[in-house]
């Protein structure tokens, strides 16, 4: 769908003669005092060559309100630094899903050591008090 919008802006672009000057001043990539920047010496060739850069190098452009001044030819960033940094961030996930893993293998035994345990006194504890019980349920009968 979204694509599909895009190539139906573009036909739009490429079929009405002033819609490249109106988008960049509806959406100005560089801005000063308010106006387009480039409005004094905008040349198809500039738009051109702008639309072409972006298509052939893969890159994503954003517009820094607080850079003064950056070459439009220069990208915010590439298509590889994402992938890179994803692809950083899958192996820090499988390494912490690695650590994850080792401690709980290294942990199950203690685990199931304090259970064990716990439920040794909590029998030995029962085992002492059965005569107390028997005394208190006779009691009771009576």
């Amino acid at each position: 769908k979204d694509f599909d919008e895009a190539i139906d802006y573009v036909r739009y672009l490429h079929t009405h003669p002033n819609a490249y000057l109106d988008m960049l001043y509806e959406n100005p990539l560089n801005t000063l005092d308010g106006k387009a920047y480039f409005y004094q010496d905008l040349s198809f060739k500039k738009i051109l060559d702008f639309f072409k850069t972006i298509l052939e190098n893969d890159t994503i452009y954003h517009n820094n309100p607080f850079v003064f001044y950056r070459d439009l030819h220069e990208p915010l960033a590439t298509i590889d630094h994402l992938r890179a940094d994803y692809n950083h961030l899958r192996a820090d996930y499988n390494h912490l899903r690695a650590d994850y893993d080792r401690l709980l293998q290294n942990a199950s035994p203690l685990l199931e050591l304090s259970q064990n345990t716990t439920f040794k006194i909590y029998y030995k504890a029962y085992q002492k008090s059965l005569p107390l019980l028997r005394a208190a349920r006779k009691l009771v009968k009576k």
